[in-house]
């Protein structure tokens, strides 16, 4: 199976961002037919986690972008839970549990500098200190 997702242009955004204090790979498993990636970022506030999670298979890429600290806060996926929004699987849940149409494609390298850049915004946000 030829990645379309390439885990470690993932790895080099990560470690190039300036709100990622460090990471670390908790799941790197790949097979013939699936490859399985789950990563957990320390932010710079110490009190929020990001964590990214890809599936990938022959016919399609899962994954899930989501900032926590002892909840979810922010979440980006392509579970296919919202038809009726523009841009179908694509979708990002807000801080106030409102789902939300969201600009992401399912390309990493796409997709993980627009989070990391939404998440910076909600970090600078007064009302976000824990």
């Amino acid at each position: 199976m030829p990645p379309k997702l390439d885990i470690e242009q993932v790895k080099a955004i990560l470690a190039a961002s300036e709100i990622i204090a460090s990471w670390q790979v908790l799941i790197e498993d790949e097979t013939a037919h699936r490859a399985l990636y789950r990563i957990r970022c320390r932010v710079l506030r110490a009190a929020y986690q990001l964590e990214l999670r890809f599936i990938e298979t022959e016919n399609e890429t899962l994954y899930s972008y989501q900032l926590f600290a002892d909840n979810p806060i922010l979440r980006w996926d392509n579970a296919p839970h919202f038809p009726a929004l523009r841009g179908f699987p694509h979708h990002f849940h807000d801080e106030n549990g409102e789902v939300k149409e969201s600009p992401l494609v399912g390309v990493a390298a796409q997709d993980l500098p627009y989070v990391l850049d939404q998440v910076r915004a909600f970090l600078a946000k007064p009302s976000t200190n824990p």
